[in-house]
């Protein structure tokens, strides 16, 4: 640490949603800090006035005289404007949540799954896609009891994904559909209220390639990503065929032994909405496929803001800076 009363922070982009739930989770967490900075690397929210956890804080515009004085900082927002700060050797530890990511020479690190090989001497890891996340977490505990053969994934995704303006515009869309107005299509190239189409932006091989590096590189892994009429929150349809003699019942304790994966509990039954807010990627169902041995349907939902997003990023920072590794 640079300074003796404790670990200063930044975050890039706080104004955006994940650097907006950043901050609502160190609040939670207790994180340990100094002092957190707010930083603006897109243009947009320099001099924007908002709050680290009960006091009010300006964002300023990130100055490589800002970022000399922090040990560690999370990336948000566009990718563009964070580059040239994650590029060549910098005198802090980087969390890249960045999407795409930026940091092509940073470390993939996705808590629950190995957060354990990371250390103090990795300056630059990198947070995976949100979609990519939840999917590792799953393949990871399948593969502790079987080979997982294939993996196939069809993904609804949120307007949250395209941040503020993309929530905003959904629900613009949604009370002109009720109205019989004309729907607004700046955000989305159509209506998105009540509809369901391929996502605009394809990153499949991108996201494949992410899960893989995480995973056991053996499997394949087919994905296939779909925009919908959701706030907040991605759904996940899978099939995995896993080798082995298994069954669904060693299937769901696999998944209950990671403490960042839960069950519906009693008579509960899950959706896309009981995501919202939940540190836990939601498994609401393991169900054997009738016709293909060694196959599996799981049909699962995760907090895209959260757990795949800004918890992973600081629970990160708590490994690298502490030496903690919860999940």
């Amino acid at each position: 640490m640079k300074h003796p009363r404790g670990v200063r922070l930044a975050i890039i982009n706080p104004l955006t949603l994940v650097g907006a739930e950043i901050k609502t989770i160190l609040r939670e967490r207790a994180f340990p800090f100094e002092r957190v900075v707010l930083l603006d690397t897109a243009g947009q929210s320099a001099g924007a006035l908002t709050d680290v956890g009960d006091e009010p804080a300006v964002v300023a515009a990130a100055t490589e005289e800002e970022l000399a004085d922090v040990d560690h900082v999370f990336f948000c927002g566009p990718a563009a404007g964070n580059r040239e700060w994650l590029e060549g050797d910098h005198d802090y530890i980087a969390v890249d949540l960045s999407q795409p990511a930026t940091a092509e020479d940073g470390k993939l690190a996705i808590a629950g799954v190995n957060l354990e090989s990371i250390d103090a001497t990795d300056r630059k890891l990198v947070s995976p896609h949100p979609i990519a996340i939840p999917i590792a977490l799953i393949l990871h505990e399948i593969e502790k009891i079987a080979k997982v053969e294939l993996c196939t994934a069809t993904v609804v995704q949120p307007a949250s994904e395209f941040d503020e303006l993309g929530v905003e515009e959904l629900a613009k869309q949604t009370i002109s559909v009720l109205n019989v107005q004309s729907v607004p299509k700046e955000i989305f190239d159509r209506q998105l209220a009540f509809n369901l189409y391929p996502a605009l932006e394809h990153r499949e091989p991108f996201i494949v390639s992410q899960i893989r590096a995480v995973t056991d590189v053996r499997a394949q892994v087919a994905l296939f990503v779909t925009q919908g009429t959701i706030f907040h929150g991605h759904t996940f349809s899978l099939f995995v065929k896993a080798g082995g003699n298994v069954d669904r019942a060693r299937i769901e304790a696999a998944l209950k032994q990671n403490p960042a994966i839960a069950f519906p509990e009693g008579d509960q039954e899950l959706g896309t909405i009981d995501a919202a807010g939940k540190d836990e990627v939601l498994v609401a169902e393991v169900r054997a496929d009738a016709a293909v041995p060694g196959g599996f349907w799981i049909w699962a939902v995760c907090d895209n803001l959260r757990r795949s997003s800004a918890l992973n990023g600081v629970l990160i920072a708590e490994k690298v800076l502490f030496g903690t590794g919860a999940n």
